[in-house]
């Protein structure tokens, strides 16, 4: 396994390595049974609404990794973060985005259920005009802990250039009221 603080990072380069890619995934979403609290590390300065956490399990060639947990009453849930790419160049993100994309789409997921399971979705094609693309992949466990998991991978432009991020976290259904008249 991948244990770091902040992980031996070099920007703007794709991530390689796919076999350990998939076995730092698996082990990152084995303890989301947790609510991530086995892989919780060192607390960061933070958003009074969230504390984050470093991640002592990292993705090979992430800047950095993050658990972040919710301070409500009603919503003690925690979520799972990594930058993988920053860079100004907008082709060598979308290779990244699309890299990211692929290695968890390929990952295999042992220990959730009685066979190895894996991630569902399609790709969202990125559009250099618009400033941000997410594709969405749903884990196709039957463990009940792991209902609704989902991986968001982003590709976002902000002031600084390019990123590429994995988010990890159990998608709630949407139980408010709709607008149809």
């Amino acid at each position: 396994m991948f244990l770091a603080l902040f992980c031996n990072a070099q920007s703007g380069k794709p991530i390689k390595q796919e076999g350990a890619f998939s076995t730092a995934l698996s082990a990152i979403i084995i303890d989301f049974k947790n609510n991530f609290s086995n892989i919780q590390s060192n607390e960061l300065a933070g958003a009074s609404s969230t504390n984050t956490y470093t991640s002592s399990i990292c993705l090979p060639d992430a800047v950095h990794c993050t658990v972040e947990r919710y301070n409500s009453e009603e919503d003690k849930s925690a979520s799972w973060q990594a930058l993988l790419f920053e860079g100004e160049n907008y082709e060598d993100a979308v290779k990244a985005y699309k890299n990211v994309f692929k290695q968890v789409r390929t990952s295999t997921i042992s220990g959730i259920d009685d066979k190895p399971v894996g991630f569902i979705g399609g790709l969202e094609k990125p559009d250099e005009n618009i400033r941000f693309t997410v594709s969405t992949l749903r884990l196709s466990a039957i463990n009940k802990k792991y209902k609704d998991f989902i991986a968001s991978i982003e590709l976002n432009n902000n002031m600084l250039g390019w990123e590429v991020t994995i988010s990890l976290y159990r998608k709630k259904p949407d139980t408010e009221g709709s607008m149809i008249q």
